[in-house]
């Protein structure tokens, strides 16, 4: 993907979380911008939500790894590298956790003259060493009409 300069988008991410017999999914929208800059491909936007909760996401995407960072009402931070377990934090108005991934694999693809990329993502998670459960995040990112 080329972008010159910071481009409008929109982001529809689900995410499906298998814990033993049961799959729960969570879907969320958002609105933002993606830009390049020194190999690393950028996206930020502030999540919808129903409830009224302000979280401003930024996914910093490289050759082999993921970091998103999110900040506002809820705040994490987690990088993802295939075949790694990596340290992260999470924190709520609940309290304040440190998380871990096991990052099973990671993709991301935004073909040259399309309009639209997509990334994904399988990792186990984990909140304080306590297996949460396994993650598939699929997150659809399309260049909205200035």
């Amino acid at each position: 993907m080329s972008v010159d300069g910071k481009r409008p988008i929109t982001v529809q991410m689900e995410t499906t979380i298998r814990q033993g017999r049961q799959t729960q999914t969570l879907s969320l929208k958002g609105e933002g911008n993606v830009y390049v800059k020194k190999g690393h491909t950028y996206i930020l936007f502030k999540e919808i939500h129903k409830e009224k909760i302000n979280v401003q996401t930024t996914v910093k995407i490289g050759h082999n790894e993921v970091t998103i960072i999110r900040q506002g009402d809820l705040s994490m931070r987690q990088t993802y590298t295939v075949g790694e377990n990596t340290e992260g934090t999470y924190r709520s108005p609940f309290g304040f956790w440190k998380t871990n991934a096991k990052t099973h694999a990671f993709t991301y693809e935004w073909p040259k003259n399309q309009m639209k990329g997509k990334l994904q993502l399988k990792y186990d998670y984990f909140l304080q060493d306590e297996p949460s459960g396994t993650f598939d995040v699929k997150m659809t990112i399309e260049e909205a009409n200035e």
